[in-house]
């Protein structure tokens, strides 16, 4: 019966698993429920979802998968979040967001895999600083807006500049183009 129990638990995990563009394995250290709940409902407002697994049967449908994670990733308690690219660097920022500034840090990355690349520890905890999909739009949209804008300021300052002298000069000899062409006349 454990072993039928246990081979549906890993078939359920497989297909979680399979053909997600994202995914960070999370360790839990001594959650109270309360801050357990909030850091569900933060990750699933992202639009990923947090997933308690026992450890020897995620790593079994892992590897089923495709994905292997190093012996040490597997200590204590740990969780996966799931969901596509965008939802699980949304899920971090909001991990960062709970647990980035507080003295004592409850949850920590282990691993991660975003876009069919393998992370490490240290690579998964960067995944909050990641841009999201809108911000990487705003800036490639300046990058290819910017060029453009300096050629137009630079192109409207001739005409401009040209305009701004003949108007001093016009200001500044007007007085004197006057004397000069009544003494022309008097000659």
């Amino acid at each position: 019966m454990v072993s039928t129990i246990n081979e549906w638990m890993v078939s359920t995990y497989d297909s979680e698993f399979r053909d997600r563009e994202g995914l960070m394995l999370v360790n839990l250290e001594s959650l109270s429920v309360e801050e357990s709940q909030e850091l569900r409902n933060s990750i699933r407002a992202t639009g990923a979802h947090l997933r308690v697994t026992k450890n020897s049967l995620a790593r079994v449908a892992l590897k089923e998968v495709g994905i292997e994670f190093d012996n040490e990733s597997w200590g204590g308690m740990c969780a996966l979040v799931v969901g596509d690219v965008e939802s699980t660097i949304n899920a971090a920022k909001a991990i960062e967001d709970l647990w980035g500034k507080k003295p004592e840090r409850k949850v920590s990355y282990r691993g991660a895999v975003l876009d069919g690349s393998q992370m490490s520890a240290a690579d998964a905890a960067g995944i909050a600083k990641m841009p999201d999909k809108n911000t990487l739009r705003a800036m490639m949209c300046g990058a290819l807006v910017g060029p453009a804008r300096q050629i137009a300021a630079l192109l409207s300052e001739v005409p401009a500049s040209t305009a701004r002298v003949l108007n001093a000069r016009i200001d500044a000899g007007g007085a004197g183009s006057d004397q000069a062409d009544a003494g022309e006349s008097a000659e």
